[in-house]
């Protein structure tokens, strides 16, 4: 079978982050549990508590990757794709054999071991892309790991769309889906992710064209996710139809393949287009010297001598040309960074904290959304969801893109755009709390496109500030920030209120099982609380601004 490598440009920049794309396209594993829980629930004669609880196991091994990190250190990166297309086909593959009673029934400690382990492996599968992207585009990091995270944030509604048209109702067939397609994903991108020389890094001006062409495919993907997500949740669609709607999904996916031929063609036209200048200048200095004629040296010939002894002084090696672009700074305080170092850093645990706010009250938010709009009295909850996903997805781009423009062109802190998103997350739950008619769709809107904001911005303040030999650690380390204020917001703030308003509604004493709130008033309280949290978040992120605010300084 012909590779792709075989295919493209052996060993491109574009090669990698397109394949690395379509590898985030299958780490997002842990946005599908509720498409599968009711056959857990189902087969394994599991109840809501145990659903919760395997959730919740769920949630550690989609965060939990430190393990991921420390092999990035050791391994190259498509061992380490490798191990978690095992880990994944091994843990889902185990929990489709037995949801479909192919090996006898396991202690539920078991299974929740296994749904750990699946979904764990895609954290190495995360970490990977990250770290053969990261280090290509040190001019655009910010612009490539938004690309890649949100890819990642449409794997769920990728999958769904494919179990829609081929696998719906049978939600156990759909768990061996979710075993085998990563690592079906891997087999052709496995060779093309690995690491390139120096001289296949250098930047050239033609960049930001082709990450112009990325954004447009990534947004047209979105575009067209959110309407066949809209078309399916409000209007009864055939299996034709889904299955038609898939092929193009599919076809979406694929827009980015000619890519790096572009890039290829757009550089050597720019090489030619510089050499042709160049030839007439020297041809008509010879045709004078001929006629035996000496004549001094034109203002056009003096030119264009100049113009070669600057194109060989641009002939720079790698980190020449990334000093040349205002980097330097960032990476000679990054050089030396060692873990211990990063541990000790008062920088690191102002970003963590950033993280542990912001991302842990969109969490909650997440994770409360279809109780919320039961709340409200909205009947259709899942819409909520899938919008999103999709906000969410836009907001990985928004955060990349301009955190890039503020960081290179103003020579601003990365953490001021941070703190900018968790502003806007912050007036999301204020709309939330408020819950006015129609303000849940705002809230929506403006806490997902914040939250996805920060996956773009973190991982890249991360490598800025802390360097790239350690990356893998301190990125998945960061990452439990995340589930860590979940775990906190929901269990001593969000569930606490709500069962309490729900109690003063009961007019009997029941179950606890049983409760239920209605009204603005179930989560008013919690959202103000997440609002101010998040200004908190947003305080620290000025806070971590201010003080690498002269390694980002222009000049």
């Amino acid at each position: 079978m012909v590779s792709l490598e075989a295919l493209w440009r052996p060993r491109s920049r574009w090669t990698v982050l397109i394949a690395a794309c379509w590898v985030e396209a299958t780490a997002g594993l842990s946005y599908v549990f509720s498409t599968y829980s009711g056959a857990l629930k189902s087969e394994l004669s599991y109840d809501q508590r145990h659903i919760n609880r395997l959730s919740v196991a769920k949630d550690l091994g989609d965060t939990v990757g430190l393990a991921a990190g420390l092999l990035c250190r050791v391994l190259p990166n498509w061992a380490v794709l490798s191990v978690g297309a095992l880990l994944i086909l091994g843990g889902y593959g185990l929990l489709w054999l037995l949801t479909d009673h192919h090996i006898p029934d396991l202690p539920f400690w078991l299974v929740c071991i296994l749904i750990f382990i699946g979904t764990n492996g895609c954290t190495y599968l995360d970490t990977a892309a990250l770290l053969a992207c990261i280090p290509n585009f040190p001019s655009n990091r910010a612009t490539a790991v938004g690309i890649l995270k949100g890819f990642k944030g449409l794997c769920g509604a990728i999958f769904n769309q494919i179990y829609a048209s081929f696998l719906s109702p049978d939600e156990t067939s759909f768990i061996l889906m979710l075993a085998l397609g990563p690592a079906l994903v891997m087999i052709p991108l496995i060779i093309v992710i690995g690491p390139l020389s120096h001289a296949e890094l250098l930047q050239n001006e033609d960049d930001d064209v082709i990450f112009r062409l990325l954004y447009a495919a990534a947004l047209l993907l979105a575009a067209y996710m959110l309407s066949v997500t809209l078309v399916q949740d409000f209007s009864s669609v055939s299996n034709t139809v889904n299955v038609i709607f898939t092929v193009v999904l599919l076809l979406i996916l694929l827009l980015p393949l000619p890519i790096p031929k572009i890039a290829d063609h757009l550089s050597r036209k720019r090489t030619e287009d510089d050499g042709s200048l160049k030839d007439p200048l020297l041809e008509s200095r010879v045709d004078g010297s001929e006629n035996g004629v000496t004549s001094k040296p034109t203002p056009t010939y003096v030119a264009a001598c100049f113009m070669s002894l600057t194109e060989i002084r641009e002939e720079k090696t790698f980190v020449e040309q990334t000093a040349a672009k205002g980097l330097s700074k960032l990476e000679l305080a990054a050089a030396d960074m060692t873990l211990r170092k990063a541990y000790g850093s008062i920088n690191f645990w102002l970003l963590v904290l950033c993280m542990f706010f912001s991302l842990g009250s969109g969490t909650t938010a997440f994770n409360n959304l279809g109780q919320m709009g039961q709340s409200l009295g909205y009947e259709n909850t899942q819409v909520f969801v899938s919008m999103t996903n999709i906000w969410n997805f836009t907001g990985r781009l928004a955060g990349g893109y301009f955190s890039e423009l503020s960081t290179r062109k103003y020579g601003h802190p990365r953490t001021n755009m941070l703190a900018i998103f968790q502003l806007i997350m912050a007036v999301g739950h204020v709309f939330y709390a408020m819950a006015w008619p129609g303000t849940i769709y705002a809230a929506v809107f403006l806490v997902a496109t914040g939250y996805g904001a920060h996956w773009a911005i973190f991982p890249t303040a991360l490598s800025e500030l802390f360097g790239l030999q350690n990356f893998g650690v301190l990125y998945n380390f960061v990452n439990m920030a995340s589930p860590a204020g979940s775990l906190i917001y929901s269990g001593f703030i969000a569930g606490p209120i709500y069962d309490w308003q729900a109690k003063k509604q009961s007019s009997a004493v029941i179950d606890d099982t049983t409760l239920s709130c209605e009204g603005a008033v179930c989560f008013e309280v919690t959202f103000f609380i997440m609002a101010a949290v998040c200004v908190m978040g947003a305080a620290l992120s000025i806070v971590l601004a201010f003080r690498t605010r002269s390694l980002y300084a222009i000049g």
